[in-house]
């Protein structure tokens, strides 16, 4: 499988598709899924969702992300992972009917769907877009579409098109089955509190009645008025008009949120890769920017500790390995001490880490075995599990999966990734941290794993 020239910053489709807004239309677009029959077999046939709920939310958003915002590799690795996924969803349903989620019109339906939700959700936060900024969406989403599969002439060629097929297949194709009812009045309703939320049955069952309620009505008066008709559906009184206010309001309030605020943490994640320009770092100053973690204007080994801490929580150590850790970096701190005349137990200035810097006392030539060198070995091996030089991005999205920073971190390692094949190669990784370390290269993995950001 190819991959089209990627999307990117400033793009119609990096713009809308990653904001937090999207996830008020996602029912709605769910529904619209279901609704197609071969969609609606093949969830009510193999989807957990009824079981899994939030895991599917979760998984179905991370999918869409990544082969939006995700780097080549990783874009081909989903897409292949998501083609694999639909060849097995196949069989009769309920009419006996023969269904294949994986042919061209149900997975060209599932792709437009996304491109309307959008387009609903400019429109109900009162900024619709304009015709010529739909065309060049839409010509985006087209492209996606070719990199997850589909054929030129299995998408309509031009928004007109679109929106004629679109009102074609509601009026059609779509039909009430027990997917969609189950996504309107089932098993939403016995949604269990995301995991790790600690909230008492007893407040959860009002608040999640409540939440679940509105959705539903919400995604009622917002469908397609012939399809709502087909499910003889009657939205409560007042229930447009104030889903058309919660929209603007809520557009309102994210167009004052600072940029990356307004997206998920995904595409929020892509954005600031792409976006934030490297920052200047020179020896002298990466004292301040980086080493100095209290800011208090000394550096002491309790700095030093605080990084290591924080790369233990990114990388969710056991004992043995945070043991390796602290001693690489107790090392380079003696370093640190005997190249500035500081006793163990004291605090480097910012003038005698300058002199040491002038005098050529330190960092000196990289030892792996101490000092900075032994930092950014340890960590390599670290990142490098299997020690063969090099690290898939499917191992270290795994070896992250517990870091608060995740996406960062992951967006962040692409800039070793030259080629774009989903490779880190250790040496190139190790060379990174060590010129990082001193000061002579900026690298945002590194702040995020050293804690300055």
């Amino acid at each position: 499988m190819t991959v089209d020239v990627a999307l990117g910053p400033g793009s119609s489709t990096w713009e809308r598709l990653g904001q937090w807004r999207f996830l008020m239309v996602m029912h709605r677009a769910l529904v619209l899924q279901a609704a197609h029959p071969a969609v609606g077999a093949a969830v009510a046939e193999y989807s957990v969702y009824n079981a899994r709920p939030w895991r599917r939310l979760f998984r179905t958003i991370e999918s869409l992300h990544t082969y939006v915002y995700g780097s080549p590799a990783e874009q081909r690795r989903e897409l292949a992972r998501l083609e694999r996924l639909h060849r097995r969803m196949q069989g009769t349903d309920g009419y006996g009917r023969t269904y294949d989620a994986g042919d061209s019109s149900s997975r060209a339906w599932v792709h437009l769907t996304l491109f309307e939700a959008v387009l609903t959700m400019q429109r109900l936060g009162g900024e619709p877009l304009s015709s010529e900024e739909t065309g060049r969406f839409y010509d985006e989403w087209r492209r996606v579409g070719r990199q997850f599969g589909l054929a030129e002439d299995d998408l309509p060629a031009t928004p007109e098109e679109f929106r004629a097929y679109f009102d074609h297949v509601v009026a059609e194709v779509l039909e009430d089955n027990a997917t969609v009812r189950d996504l309107l009045s089932g098993s939403i309703y016995r949604i269990p509190p995301p995991s790790g939320v600690p909230i008492p049955d007893l407040l959860w069952a009002p608040l999640r009645f409540a939440v679940v309620t509105a959705a539903v009505q919400a995604t009622t008066a917002t469908l397609p008025a012939a399809y709502r008709e087909r499910l003889r559906l009657t939205p409560v009184p007042g229930s447009e008009l104030a889903v058309n206010g919660l929209h603007l309001a809520v557009r309102m309030v994210a167009d004052l949120l600072p940029k990356p605020w307004r997206y998920l943490p995904l595409a929020a994640a892509a954005l600031r890769a792409a976006e934030q320009p490297a920052a200047a770092l020179v020896p002298e100053s990466f004292f301040g920017t980086v080493l100095d973690q209290s800011g208090d204007g000394v550096l002491r080994w309790s700095d030093l500790l605080a990084m290591a801490r924080e790369i233990s929580t990114h990388l969710d150590l056991d004992e043995k390995d945070e043991d390796r850790l602290h001693d690489a970096f107790r090392s380079w701190w003696e370093q640190l001490a005997t190249a500035t005349g500081t006793p163990l137990d004291g605090s480097v200035t910012e003038a005698a880490y300058a002199v040491a810097l002038a005098d050529r006392a330190y960092p000196g030539p990289a030892d792996r075995h101490r000092g900075y060198g032994a930092v950014a070995a340890v960590v390599r091996g670290l990142i490098d599990r299997d020690g063969n030089g090099e690290v898939r991005q499917d191992e270290y999205t795994r070896l992250l999966d517990h870091s608060p920073r995740r996406h960062e971190l992951i967006a962040a390692l692409r800039e070793l990734d030259h080629d774009g094949d989903g490779t880190v190669h250790g040496d190139e990784l190790e060379q990174a941290l060590r010129e990082f370390l001193v000061g002579v290269r900026d690298f945002e993995a590194a702040r995020h794993l050293l804690g300055r950001v």
